[in-house]
């Protein structure tokens, strides 16, 4: 698979290709990870423990990098746990979007997921110019403006702080692409097993074809 990056970003991409049968739910995702960590992080931490967390600083730090205001547009990362500390819970939306919850929670990293029966080689993980902008899945239009993105034949489809409508994933969605977007110091290896096995445990039928990084 043909995937580069801007050499101006300072991060990477830990990406993984999965086909699987979706569902709209698992119980057993939920009951032995999700609602146990959900309820950890809202009796444990608060926002001086997100603000204070390697982690997210240096997604943060990448943000500034290349522009952003990561105050402004969090990384998804930064919302998602920021939204658990302050009792808000998480929405179940499908098997596989549930489980990026989950391992960005763990990793305090931005996970995407991307259908690839709607994305068209080569990709590229670039920064947006002045004025970029797409559908956002539950929003009218995000702002890419000098953010971080990710882009194939036909436009931009992803960032770290929100995804677009074109290649989101669905019940139907049986092939993926499932990113972390890696900052600071992280141990590859060790990111990718968790996901491969998080995969392989909680998605029917999951096969991961082939796992890489981008940097």
């Amino acid at each position: 698979m043909i995937f580069s990056i801007d050499p101006t970003i300072d991060g990477a991409l830990l990406v993984s290709e999965i086909t699987f049968k979706n569902t709209a739910h698992s119980d057993s995702l939920w009951h032995d990870r999700l609602d146990p960590l959900i309820d950890e992080i809202a009796n444990r931490d608060n926002l001086a423990t997100l603000r204070d967390n390697p982690a997210i600083q240096a997604t943060k730090a990448g943000y500034k990098h290349v522009g952003k205001d990561p105050s402004r547009y969090r990384p998804s990362s930064d919302s998602l746990w920021r939204r658990v500390i302050k009792g808000k819970g998480l929405y179940a939306v499908n098997t596989l979007v549930d489980l990026n919850n989950e391992l960005s929670l763990r990793l305090h990293l931005p996970l995407g997921s991307y259908d690839l029966e709607h994305l068209v080689a080569p990709l590229a993980y670039t920064v947006a110019p002045a004025g970029a902008t797409y559908p956002g899945i539950g929003k009218a239009a995000i702002d890419l403006a000098n953010g971080l993105v990710l882009k194939d034949a036909n436009g931009f489809f992803g960032s770290p702080t929100a995804d677009s409508t074109r290649a989101m994933i669905t019940e139907d969605t049986t092939h993926a692409l499932v990113i972390v977007y890696a900052f600071g110091e992280f141990d590859a290896p060790k990111i990718q097993a968790m996901v491969a096995d998080s995969c392989q445990t909680y998605l029917e039928d999951c096969t991961v074809a082939e796992q890489f990084v981008v940097k």
